[in-house]
């Protein structure tokens, strides 16, 4: 039997954030909080807020796409109800930022995005929560919405491994979407399903068929029964596809399903790297 551990280990190196990207996300990050800090400290009518690193680059299951390009999700939360509308808020912080890159601002529904091109983008969502309330409200451009991003990062963090096979089990399927042309579950859809569907191998190879193999038995045959429903707050469904986009995803998933099961079964180790570079893409090591 091919085995293909290693390589995958070696994959996984490829797509992972350098420490070079790193430092360059810390400087970006810490200059943004300045900026963010100072322009609300300018305005008396205006609280001051907290920062939060959250999402992928929390639970540390960031990968970078196929252009070596990244998202990382930085929170600002105040600590008292805002007394103006979350629309407004958001107006506010994209002001304190607009002309901080030199490739723009984008003003999305739940976030202000802050694009750094060719290297990454930094998504500012807005966020109040005071002392009497259980979870933070997120600013959306139609009004406030019950979130707690650090109650889903708390949720996965009690679901990893010691050998942290779980984190790179979510880059590797979040890497593969990746190179997928169709439409694509979010990758916070593919970490809800990854972590309920787990299935540990010593081998990642295997581990990933297994799981991918157990991720797919909740795949429904209608519209509404394929879910990835958010363990946190809000609790809804994480898997934002309409129809043919879901029908397109499922027959695309299935495909690599049948792949991947030739990959771990064959006995050549150049056939199943061959393979598993197909649906990875040229950071998946050769033989």
């Amino acid at each position: 039997m091919a085995n293909t551990h290693n390589h995958f280990l070696k994959f996984e190196q490829n797509v992972s954030i350098s420490s070079s990207k790193k430092k360059k996300l810390i400087a970006a990050r810490t200059a943004l909080e300045k900026r963010i800090t100072q322009y609300f400290k300018a305005h008396a009518k205006l609280l001051v807020p907290k920062f939060y690193i959250q999402g992928s680059y929390k639970m540390g299951t960031m990968v970078m796409d196929k252009e070596s390009s990244y998202d990382v999700d930085l929170g600002v939360y105040f600590l008292e109800k805002p007394n103006i509308e979350p629309l407004s808020l958001q107006k506010n912080v994209f002001n304190a930022v607009k002309d901080h890159t030199v490739t723009g601002v984008e003003h999305r529904d739940k976030c202000i995005r802050v694009i750094y091109k060719g290297d990454f983008d930094i998504d500012i969502p807005v966020y109040y929560k005071t002392q009497n309330d259980k979870h933070p409200f997120l600013a959306t451009k139609n009004g406030w919405l019950e979130s707690d991003p650090k109650e889903l990062c708390d949720w996965f963090e009690r679901k990893k491994d010691k050998n942290g096979q779980l984190m790179r089990l979510v880059k590797y399927f979040k890497s593969w979407a990746n190179q997928r042309a169709k439409k694509m579950p979010s990758g916070i859809a593919f970490t809800v399903w990854i972590a309920n569907y787990y299935k540990p191998n010593k081998r990642d190879d295997r581990a990933f068929y297994e799981t991918a193999k157990a991720i797919e038995t909740c795949f429904g045959g209608g519209f509404v029964d394929t879910v990835a429903m958010n363990p946190a707050t809000p609790k809804d469904n994480l898997l934002k596809l309409d129809f043919n986009q879901r029908t397109n995803f499922k027959e695309i998933y299935r495909h690599m399903l049948s792949e991947a099961k030739q990959a771990v079964e064959t006995n050549s180790n150049g056939k199943a790297c061959n393979i598993w570079k197909q649906l990875f893409g040229e950071k998946f090591p050769n033989e």
